[in-house]
């Protein structure tokens, strides 16, 4: 059996699939595997402008792979997924991140997500990423409880 391309259900779950492939090849710093799910002439948006290129994107993620970043955690929610008259589809979702860092502390970061994907070498790819975070908060290592912590219990201060 065949999934239909225009079906809302499955462009949904391949929304959120596309999504949730790219989230978790970031927090693996997988440089190679998010080059698989980006079209050649993808877009990046962020707070400092408009890249375009494969490389322009993966640069972003090498910055990212080659900083403190200790632990990485990207989690999306409320996706919509919108097809387009030339059949590219557009993404909208909510994020959030936690990161924890070599230097000490962790960031929790939030935003918007607005991508638009397309069919490209046989699969959906991120033709257009577009990150709009709407703010950083700063937890210093004070407030981090120890990994090895039992959850459940009481956590000691």
């Amino acid at each position: 059996m065949s999934l239909d391309p225009t079906d809302p259900v499955t462009i949904s779950y391949a929304a959120t699939s596309l999504l949730n492939e790219y989230q978790a090849l970031v927090d693996a710093r997988d440089i190679d595997g998010l080059a698989q799910i980006v079209h050649p002439d993808v877009e990046l948006t962020r707070h400092d402008g408009t890249t375009h290129g494969s490389e322009a994107f993966l640069d972003l993620y090498r910055r990212f792979a080659a900083s403190d970043v200790r632990d990485a955690q990207h989690m999306a929610t409320n996706v919509v997924a919108t097809t387009n008259d030339d059949g590219s589809v557009d993404v909208r979702s909510t994020f959030i991140a936690i990161t924890t860092h070599a230097s000490g502390g962790a960031r929790q970061i939030w935003g918007r997500y607005h991508d638009t994907m397309a069919r490209h070498g046989g699969r959906w790819v991120l033709t257009a990423k577009r990150i709009a975070v709407a703010r950083t908060a700063l937890l210093d290592d004070s407030m981090l409880a120890p990994v090895e912590i039992d959850t459940f219990g009481v956590i000691p201060r």
